[in-house]
Order: C-alpha cells, then structure tokens, then sequence
C-alpha cells in the first residue's frame, strides 16, 4: 500500500525574498492540496489512485522551509545550534504523534484481535523511533509482506523519513560551509554559490539512487531515505537561490512579462501535482522519474512566490478554509489512517461511502482540536524557557515510555499466541473442526468461529519451517528473483506407509500453491513422501508471459523472473520425473500475453502443452487442485476476525460472488490427456449456495485470499482421498508433526 505523510507545519515562512513574513498562502494552500490527496487516495483509492504524491509535495515543502530556516541562522551566526534545532522539532512533532500513537495502540487492544497487536506494537514502536520506513522497506522486499493487514500507524513512514533529514541536514549544511570556505577557488567563489552546488550534487546523487532502486525493487526503493533525499534538496535548491530569486524579482519591479511569467509558473505547478494525483496508480514506477512531476510542480509554485496575479485561478486557494486546512494539514495526516483502519473493526462491516464521508469529518474534528489543544501548546509553551537538553531528555524519556509500552504488548501477544496454539490442537481431536464438519454429522458448519483469523502459527507459510523440511542445496536450487524457491523435504523415515520406496512428490505454483503446504506436508509425513515444494508468489506455472496480477500491472523485470523461474521448474521437473506433480496456481488473477494476441484460453493450454503435458508423458502424474474461493472483504481474515465471525453464518457470500472460474483447471479438462488432471475441493468451502470464511469453528483465510494453516490442515485426510480415488494410491491418513 502506498501511504504518505508531511511535513511539520510552521507559522512562519521565508518569502522569495528572504524576509520572514506570516505563513505564505500558496505553501499553506499547498499542505492544505497535499493531505487532501492521500486522504482521499487512502478512503477512495480506485478514485484518486495518484493521491499519493502528496508526500512528494510535502518533501519539497519541508526540504525548502528547513534550509532557509537554517541559512539565515548561519548567514546571522555562522553556526548552527545544533540543541536548540532538534529541540524546536521535538516540541513541534512529538505532541500530536506521540498522542495518535499512544491512542492507536490502545485502540488496536481494544479492537483488533489479538493475533494482531504483535504487529501492531512492533509498528508503533518502529513509528516512535521514527524508523518505520525502514521497518516497511525491510517487510516490503518480501512478496508475503503485501498480504499484510494495515496497522493503524503504517503511515508514519514518510514523518520518519523526515525526522532522519532533519537529524542529518543541520550537519551536511554546516559541513558544506565549511569544506567551500575552505575553497573558495574556480568559479565558485561565494558561500551562497558553494551551497547551491553542493546542495544540487546530493540531490542530483540521490535521484540516481531513486531512479536505479526504482528499477531493481520498487517497493523497498518507495520507503528509503536516501532516495527521497532529491526532493528535499530540490527545496533546498531553492531557498539558497531566494536571494538570487528576490532580487531578480526586485530588478524587474512589478512589470507586467514578470507577474505573467510567475503566474504561469504557479499554475504549471499547481497542474503538474494534480495531473500526477490524478493519473498515476500503484503501478506507476516510484519514486522513480515520474516523482519528478509532482515535485517539479511543487517547487515552481514555491519559487514564483506567493503574489499570485489577479487573473489566476490560484487565487482562490486563499480562501480562508483551504488556508485552515493547511493548518491543521499534520495533524489531519496523523488521525486520518488509524480511523481508517479501526473503522470496519467498529463498524462490524467494510465502510460505504458515507461511513468514509463521515471519517474525513471526523478528521478532521479531531484534528482542529489536536491543532488548538496539543500542537500549539506544545510549540509554544511546552518546556517555554528550559534549555534545549531539556527538551530533548523529555522528548527521549517519551519515546522510552512509548519502547515500553510496545515491548510489553508484544510479550503479552506472544504469550496469548501459546495459549491460542495450544487450544486450536485441543480443538483439533474433535469430529467438527474445521473441514472435518463437512464430512461429519455436524451442526451448521458455517456457524462462528472458535478463534480468530491470523496469528503465527497460523501462516500459510509457516509450514515450511517442518523440521523434516530444508531449503534445497544452493547446486540445486530454482530461483526466483534471484532468491531461493525450493525446499525439500524428507519423510521417508518419519513412519507411515514402507518406505523402502517412498513416493516422490512435488508442489508447485505460486502462493496458492504454497497455502496446501500444510495439508500436503501432513499427507507427506503420514505416507513417508519425500516432498519437494517450488513457488514463486504471483508467478504462473507455465512458461507464458504474465502481464496482471490481481488487477496490478507485472512489471518488465518481475514478467522476465516469473519466466526464468517457470523455465527453470519446467526443465527441471523434465528431468527428475517425480512420482506426483501437485499444481496450484491463482490462475483466475493472471493474465497471460504471449503477443501473439490469441486467447487467453489458448495461450494458457499452449503453456500448458510445454510443460504440465511434458511431465505427464514422461511418466509423472501431475494433478492441478482447483483453486479456493478468494475471501477479499466478503469471507476473508478480517471478517472472521471481526463481530461478525462470532455470528451464526456471519462470514457468508454467494459463491458466485467469491468463486471465479480456474482457468488452468479448465484447460486441463479440455485437454483431457492421460497422467494429466484435475481435483475440485470446493465441497469444503461451499455448499450449493454459499461460501463460507469459517468452517468448523475454523477461520478459513489467512487473509484476503490464502488459506490457514489449520483449516488446510484439516483438508489433509479429504485431499488423501481425492488423490487416492484420481491415481488408484492407497494413502494412509495424515499424520501429525513429532514433538
């Protein structure tokens, strides 16, 4: 998800002529522009999916008031109190921060299952320490991380991103200064002159850094710092040019070519922000090139100055509420997510579009009062008069109480994960639990759930983690991006059937393949298979080239390793022949193009043709499982998780709304070849009529669209039969994992 944050608000502002003056009207209507943006991204995403640069304008905004904040302290006293700064940021942002956090955190013990506040604690603290982009960068690298729930402070990255600018720019300004006073030689003889060139070379550094990280891992590129850094120091640029600006603006007097060309200049700007908002969407390459856009606009808008020529239209961003809004922009931007987030777990339902109405006015409520009763005051006459170290242990002492606060929560929430484990395998002996109740004379299956969704135990992939289960020797792995996708597992000698000729089985596909994992390791270890898993999440098995996942766009690099690995796993299969071929693929989210411009249909059964069919010639069994019903928000995790997975068949839909068609089972069908085929478990998630997201008092989903673990552990003993009625095997019953 992209999320956005911004800047801290000022009083004051630094005009293009240098000289301080009240809070300029186009940088307050600009903030006011910017959290309009990703609050509306963020409550109507398919809307304004481009809402998101509001943090670019933001940066620009920050990186421009910052500097000459700083510049005129340095031309004044040739130094910079390094104290007195960071002591000035504290009381302005810690505040109102602090606050939200704190009351996100309590909200997220009251609201949010306990199987979330782990997350949760482990955010909050991240956002505290003002390192959650990093937190974000570090989880975003990893394709699972995407299925992640929202915390309520994941949008505390980009506030992190600018406390760690303005922990490190004070010092780079200071030490530019000082390297350029020390050389004052070649055409750069002034002080001012030095700066703008050192402040350009860092920025020109880092959008490099942008544009490569942009290419090579979008998603972690999206959180660094370093590749930000740019649309700082393109403020930045700016205010070291003010006085050039001014007095450019003061030779030319008010004629009437000057006040056009800064007008001009003010709407460009102002266009280029809402182009951007309006056209980009979470596939657009970010913060790569196209930052530039809403970045360039913000600064030309900036450096035209706040005169605004009768004629423009801008003028009307004067107006009193929009310049309010921009005064209570931060602390719009701290409540506006967590109300978000916490809205369906009060709601007991997802948010219309009047619960979201309502959400922005609430905001915007709490954050007026926030402005007026914590951020003023805070500003103003927190710690009035005390030094500055004073300020700064308070502010320290705050972050140590919030580190406790989330330790403390973090070690209960593992506490009642234990006892959460223990209880789902006491659970588990019973002829009702989960799938079992299908296949049982149970009452209404469907009924409410015994615990809720998620926790770790509960992950689709934990399963990996086996003690009979290993990541393949590095010789013999199949890679995906460049990581490892294979895992073997051994279970010849863990009992079950003779297994002096342990039947070799493999499972592959993408995540959808992964979330069997539990089942078929359960089959694995009751049968003595020796089992080998190979997936790459989002990644279609054959080897045809993938343009959309899940309504996003696959990007050049991710279609060229999604086909690197489908090769791979193809050639390989062709040479170790294994028994059984497991398949698994959430086909019904992939779209295929091999530019041949044939149907889909085709081209899936053409893929299908070069390796699944290869496979079955060559004498293994391959059996694709037909995919599971997509939980989303009608029967997935948070519905199980929230009221209504505590309700008699609360957590039902249609099954035409939840189940589309598999087209790889599809064309399996109509292929209709010997050793090549296809088994249905839908029985286990829907009747005639509906799907369930819980069943046997068994949350169903992980999340949006994978399963649990122990839901597809209790699926184990009816896959068995499915298998052993398709290929004539006489599987024993799953077994359980040794103590």
């Amino acid at each position: 998800m992209a999320t956005t944050a911004r800047p801290p608000r000022t009083d004051t502002a630094v005009s293009a002529s240098g000289v301080t003056s009240r809070a300029r009207a186009d940088i307050q209507a600009l903030r006011a522009i910017a959290v309009m943006l990703v609050v509306v991204n963020h409550l109507w995403p398919s809307r304004l999916g481009g809402g998101y640069v509001g943090v670019d304008v933001f940066f620009v905004i920050s990186g421009y008031l910052i500097t000459m904040h700083l510049l005129r302290e340095i031309e004044r006293t040739d130094r910079v109190s390094l104290p007195r700064f960071y002591a000035r940021r504290a009381r302005r942002l810690l505040p109102a921060a602090l606050l939200v956090s704190t009351l996100s955190l309590l909200a997220g013990l009251l609201l949010l299952p306990p199987e979330r506040w782990q997350r949760v604690a482990q955010e909050i603290l991240a956002a505290t320490a003002y390192v959650e982009n990093w937190l974000l960068s570090a989880s975003s690298v990893d394709y699972w991380a995407k299925d992640q729930f929202a915390t309520p402070v994941q949008h505390y990255w980009s506030l992190s991103v600018e406390e760690q600018f303005y922990l490190l720019w004070p010092v780079t300004l200071l030490l530019l200064g000082w390297l350029f006073a020390r050389r004052r030689t070649g055409r750069i003889s002034s002080r001012r002159g030095a700066l703008v060139a050192g402040i350009a070379a860092i920025g020109g550094a880092s959008l490099m850094l942008a544009l490569w990280q942009t290419a090579v891992g979008r998603d972690a590129a999206y959180f660094n710092t370093f590749g930000r850094v740019w649309e700082f120091m393109l403020g930045g640029l700016i205010a070291a040019l003010a006085p050039a600006i001014a007095a450019r603006y003061a030779s030319r007097g008010g004629d009437g070519p000057l006040r056009l060309f800064r007008g001009c200049a003010q709407l460009l700007g102002y266009a280029a922000i809402f182009w951007a908002a309006l056209s980009f969407d979470d596939q657009t390459p970010f913060p790569g090139p196209w930052a530039l856009l809403p970045a360039i606009g913000t600064a030309l808008v900036i450096a035209a100055g706040p005169e605004m020529p009768r004629w423009s239209p801008a003028r009307g961003l004067e107006w009193r509420p929009i310049q309010y809004l921009g005064d209570i922009s931060y602390s719009l931007y701290l409540w506006h997510w967590p109300l978000i987030v916490f809205a369906p777990f009060v709601l007991g339902r997802t948010t219309s579009t009047l619960d979201r109405l309502l959400l922005l006015v609430l905001g915007v409520l709490l954050a007026a009062l926030t402005k007026h009763f914590v951020e003023d005051p805070g500003r103003k006459r927190l710690f009035a008069g005390a030094r500055p170290r004073r300020t700064l242990m308070a502010a320290l002492a705050s972050v140590a109480v919030m580190a406790g606060l989330t330790f403390g929560t973090g070690a209960w929430a593992d506490h009642l994960e234990l006892q959460r484990a223990a209880a789902i395998e006491q659970a588990r002996a019973s002829a009702c639990f989960g799938a079992d109740s299908l296949a049982s004379d149970c009452d209404d299956p469907f009924g409410p759930t015994l615990f809720p969704a998620g926790g770790k135990s509960e992950s689709p992939w934990a399963a990996r983690n086996a003690p009979e289960c290993s990541e393949a020797a590095s010789e013999e792995q199949i890679l995906s991006g460049g990581k490892p996708s294979m895992i073997r597992c051994d279970f010849a000698s863990s009992g079950g059937q003779d297994a002096s000729r342990p039947l070799d089985v493999w499972l592959v596909g993408d995540s959808h393949a992964e979330h069997w994992q539990a089942a078929v390791i359960d089959l694995a270890r009751g049968n003595s298979w020796r089992l080998t898993r190979v997936a790459y999440g989002g990644c279609p098995t054959v080897p045809v080239p993938v343009v959309h996942f899940d309504d996003h766009r696959v990007t050049p690099e991710k279609r060229a390793s999604c086909l690197d690995w489908s090769t791979q796993l193809n050639e390989r299969i062709k040479k170790e022949r294994p028994d059984l071929v497991l398949v698994s693929n959430f086909a019904a989210a992939e779209t295929l193009d091999d530019g041949t411009g044939r149907p889909q249909a085709d081209q899936l059964e053409d893929g299908i043709r070069r390796s699944l069919l290869k496979w079955a010639r060559r004498g293994t069994d391959v059996v694709v499982i037909r995919d599971t019903p997509i939980g989303g928000e009608k029967i997935g995790a948070d519905c199980s998780a929230g009221p209504r997975g505590g309700k008699e068949r609360g957590c039902v839909a249609p099954r035409s709304d939840v189940l589309p068609a598999d087209p790889m089972a599809q064309a399996v069908k109509r292929l209709d070849r010997p050793r090549l085929s296809t088994i249905s478990m839908t029985r286990y998630f829907c009747d005639d009529e509906f799907c369930s997201g819980v069943v046997g008092g068994v949350p169903v989903y992980y999340d949006t669209d994978h399963m649990a673990a122990s839901y597809s552990r209790s699926l184990a003993p009816m896959l068995g039969k499915k298998l052993s009625a398709k290929l004539g095997l006489d599987l024993e019953g799953p077994a359980d994992p040794p103590d």
